[in-house]
């Protein structure tokens, strides 16, 4: 596959400056020095890379059943990867487990949470993002008798709340009470982690909490257990980015034209989901094994419940960097780290992807859609 003239002048991170001849400095492979900035892989030789790779295996890696990577689901389901000649392995893996993997090349990619991804750059680590697969998701949860209004930081004053460590959105929260004015280390709010959404659950339903914050559409799941979503984090934060698509250093340099190849494939998987939702719920179930109700109301929502997960394949790299700041204002990641996520986010894969198919269907107006998208997105 040939990158198109446009997939050449979208090139970031890693591609821009030197598929035009130009070296860039450096490379991320050391510690960083006292008040230095860290080199990034954007500074390697010419990306001759970027035109090698077509054909190679890939391995994925996924956790469980969840469903929020619906368009890799449909795309293989429906025979995608191997309409577009993409070798793609999908294998089992821990989230713990993943990015370690991922930068030891026993993975060339995987569908996992941009915590993990920021977290590993930050120290050194590379590892890049490449596209997304979800955005947003987070739900604040409360019991059904809870009636206190939450419009604004100052309404979360003195609640006890409990979340899940790796979840994105309770981070983008808590960002958000802080730039607010209040104490997030227990003056004004206190939080608590639980190691599972059931252990979270468990604790507010017998008023050990207030609030759980949660994802997965677990607030459809426990509206039956006397639990409702009293608020979300996108209605006070905006959109923020949560699991994404990311590749090794290996894969990258490597299999760049496979990858290529898998984002054009899951493109036309997310086309589907998009447009034909009946042929997609069952396929979600099969892979899934979860009730029909349950898929239905987390990828497309029902009468009575609003779905908060958006699947979006775009890497969305602006989001990404605001939520890299995300991390160190609040103290998940160094906030002196010389390494810059600028130079881990790879956008030149989806754009050729788009491209491609942008010049395959020039009146669809969902590639149109995309390629709007992007401009506002990434540049």
């Amino acid at each position: 596959m040939n990158l198109t003239r446009r997939g050449f002048c979208a090139l970031s991170g890693v591609a821009a400056a030197s598929v035009l001849g130009l070296g860039l400095a450096g490379c991320g492979g050391q510690a960083p020095q006292a008040e230095t900035k860290a080199e990034g892989p954007a500074d390697e030789a010419p990306q001759y890379y970027l035109t090698q790779g077509k054909g190679e295996h890939l391995v994925c890696g996924v956790t469980g059943k969840l469903i929020k990577i619906a368009p890799a689901i449909v795309a293989d389901k429906l025979g995608y990867f191997d309409e577009e000649g993409c070798d793609v392995e999908f294998q089992q893996i821990a989230l713990n487990d993943a990015m370690t993997a991922l930068t030891n090349n026993q993975l060339d990619m995987d569908l996992f949470g941009v915590v993990p991804a920021c977290t590993y750059v930050s120290q050194g680590a590379k590892a890049y993002i490449f596209g997304g697969t979800i955005l947003n998701g987070s739900e604040i949860c409360a019991l059904d008798s809870f009636d206190r209004e939450l419009k604004t930081a100052a309404d979360y004053k003195g609640l006890r709340i409990g979340v899940n460590r790796p979840e994105t959105g309770q981070m983008v929260f808590k960002e958000w009470l802080q730039d607010e004015g209040l104490d997030i280390n227990g003056g004004d709010v206190t939080f608590t982690y639980f190691d599972n959404d059931q252990g979270g659950f468990e604790a507010v339903k017998k008023g050990e909490f207030d609030l759980y914050i949660t994802n997965n559409a677990q607030g459809f799941v426990q509206r039956s257990n006397g639990i409702k979503v009293v608020a979300t984090v996108k209605q006070y934060a905006g959109d923020y980015p949560c699991c994404r698509q990311n590749c090794s250093d290996q894969a990258l340099h490597e299999k760049y034209l496979s990858l290529v190849d898998f984002e054009t494939a899951l493109l036309r998987g997310y086309k589907t989901y998009r447009q034909e939702p009946d042929t997609v719920i069952p396929l979600l179930v099969d892979y899934s094994g979860q009730e029909e109700a349950y898929v239905r109301a987390a990828m497309y929502g029902t009468d009575d419940y609003d779905n908060v997960m958006d699947p979006s394949p775009d890497p969305n790299k602006n989001a990404v960097l605001k939520f890299y700041d995300t991390l160190k204002n609040i103290g998940e990641i160094d906030k002196a780290t010389a390494y810059s996520m600028d130079d881990y986010v790879v956008t030149s894969i989806y754009r050729t992807a788009l491209d491609t198919l942008l010049e395959r269907e020039p009146d669809e107006q969902l590639w149109k859609d995309l390629d709007q998208a992007y401009a506002k997105n990434n540049e």
